[in-house]
């Protein structure tokens, strides 16, 4: 009987330590920069609000991938074009990176105006060179190295996934206040999803959990490690992302 009880602890114990998920806090030299292919991404976005629940807006999202040399290094750049229904979404959106991810620059052009940005060493500041920035004085210190959150889903082609594990990365969105702060994302999952040319793709499921019920999960191909498409819920409004293609075309 003892021995039974034993093996049942032991057993239990087991089960318990398989289901805790490793955690990995997320640095430069963390990312597989070799898994980031250049070329240029196409997505489409749709947004349902519950305000408006027979309304879909649609947009497409061009991402344009490449190492350049600026200032006289190679850095990563990556040109971002929203076009939409709405013209509210529209946007260009240009990022200057080290090739490790380190962000340099960001500006980011919309009906809204100019947001433009400098990662400085401990802060992120408004840019004073960029012509007719909205955000030029603006500052949040940053004493941790952050990530741009805008450039997430190349960020997360770069990423090590494996099972039963959560990301915790210190990203920043541009422009907002607070700073900089570290998001946690788990990797829930896999499931093959259907493509276009009537196959199935093995992907990691990977969730961030927001507040109050809110959360987005993203499939990433475990081959090519590309984000395939996300759902996100948040507030009521439901936002779908679905890949259309990566192809090595022109700068956007």
């Amino acid at each position: 009987m003892k021995k039974l009880l034993l093996a049942v602890c032991s057993s239990l114990l087991f089960t318990f330590a398989v289901a805790q998920p490793d955690t990995v806090h997320v640095s430069a030299n963390t990312l597989r920069m070799k898994q980031l292919k250049p070329g240029l991404r196409q997505y489409v976005v749709t947004i349902q609000r519950p305000d408006k629940p027979g309304v879909l807006n649609q947009s497409l999202w061009n991402r344009d991938v490449r190492f350049e040399n600026y200032k006289g290094r190679e850095r990563l750049v990556i040109r971002q074009n929203w076009v939409g229904t709405d013209s509210t979404v529209n946007r260009k959106i240009f990022s200057i990176c080290e090739k490790n991810f380190s962000p340099i620059y960001h500006t980011s052009t919309s009906f809204r105006g100019t947001a433009a940005f400098e990662f400085q060493q401990g802060q992120v500041v408004g840019s004073d060179t960029t012509r007719n920035n909205a955000f030029k004085g603006f500052q949040v210190p940053s004493p941790e190295q952050a990530f741009n959150w805008e450039l997430d889903l190349e960020f997360f082609e770069a990423l090590p996934l494996k099972a039963n594990t959560v990301y915790s990365i210190n990203f920043y969105h541009p422009g907002s206040k607070p700073g900089p702060s570290e998001k946690l994302y788990q990797v829930v999952g896999s499931e093959k999803i259907p493509t276009s040319s009537s196959t199935q793709t093995d992907c990691w499921k990977l969730r961030i959990d927001y507040d109050k019920g809110n959360y987005a999960m993203f499939w990433i191909s475990k081959k090519e490690h590309e984000v395939l498409k996300m759902e996100e819920s948040f507030n009521g409004v439901i936002r779908h992302k679905v890949k259309l293609s990566t192809t090595a075309g022109n700068y956007i």
